[in-house]
């Protein structure tokens, strides 16, 4: 950890215990600010055809002509450039892809997003496509939203979660850990992102939204996961009635999608009959 993190989270930290309702708007802030490198952000456009235009300032890029349709959805202040090894392997005359930006990634100008955009977004790719996806892959964040879309409004024949959380609140204790919130700036955050995001961290709760999800889902993780443990994939996985799970070891939170064979066992997820 370097010099100057150490010093924002110690000040942070004071800031928070002497204003906690003061800290707890900036954490939000910063939580509901994606960073995404300028590069990254455009890396679509060589990978994708079209780019249709979303509400909320969310963006759909569609790929191939395959009468069967996969959703990719990226994870927050991910980009869909972070797909690239699993569309090589995807054929396009079997598939249409449909990779979603939320509103304030990819090509949407927009400078906030938060949960609730990237489920906004999922819901209205679906009906834009007028039916249901043969499956769904949905890194990190983008994991929990097809969760909670799939329990809502069955989008999805079969789901892949790569790297994906149990339950928002634990997103957000991890980032009010590493911001160093004190105990009550916390509760004023949580409180502040369910007002801003719309729902409560109780309907967040992919664990409790599991057991009704009957399609089969893949759950795939790095057991060196910093960002996300690995425990919340196990969690995952008991919850769900038909599904398995997929360790890598060494690859961490988001470098797994670059691994081939990560690549593989999703191509082969989707065109197999499910296996536990």
């Amino acid at each position: 950890m370097n010099l100057s993190l150490n010093l924002f989270q110690a000040a942070f930290g004071v800031y928070s215990r002497l204003l906690p309702s003061r800290a707890a708007s900036k954490a939000v802030e910063l939580m509901t600010s994606p960073r995404i490198k300028a590069e990254r952000r455009a890396s679509s456009r060589e990978l994708f055809h079209t780019v249709v235009p979303l509400r909320n300032k969310g963006f759909l890029s569609i790929y191939g002509s395959g009468p069967k349709k996969i959703l990719l959805l990226h994870g927050w202040s991910g980009w869909i450039g972070q797909f690239k090894h699993l569309l090589s392997v995807i054929d396009a005359d079997e598939y249409t892809v449909y990779a979603v930006h939320p509103a304030g990634h990819g090509e949407s100008q927009a400078t906030e997003s938060h949960p609730g955009r990237f489920i906004e977004s999922v819901l209205e790719a679906h009906e834009y496509v007028g039916g249901s996806f043969d499956v769904g892959v949905g890194h990190s964040l983008g994991a929990a939203a097809l969760v909670y879309a799939q329990a809502n409004k069955g989008c999805f024949d079969r789901l892949v979660l790569v790297s994906g959380p149990a339950t928002i609140k634990g997103v957000l204790s991890r980032f009010a850990r590493f911001v160093n919130l004190g105990q009550r700036s916390e509760r004023v955050f949580v409180r502040d992102m369910e007002e801003t995001v719309g729902l409560s961290v109780d309907r967040l709760d992919m664990l409790a939204l599991a057991p009704a999800i009957k399609t089969p889902v893949l759950l795939i993780h790095d057991d060196l996961d910093s960002e996300v443990p690995v425990a919340e994939s196990r969690a995952l996985q008991e919850a769900f009635p038909r599904s398995r799970m997929i360790h890598t070891t060494g690859y961490g939170h988001s470098r797994l999608l670059q691994n081939p064979e990560v690549a593989r066992e999703i191509v082969e997820f989707t065109n197999s009959p499910f296996r536990p």
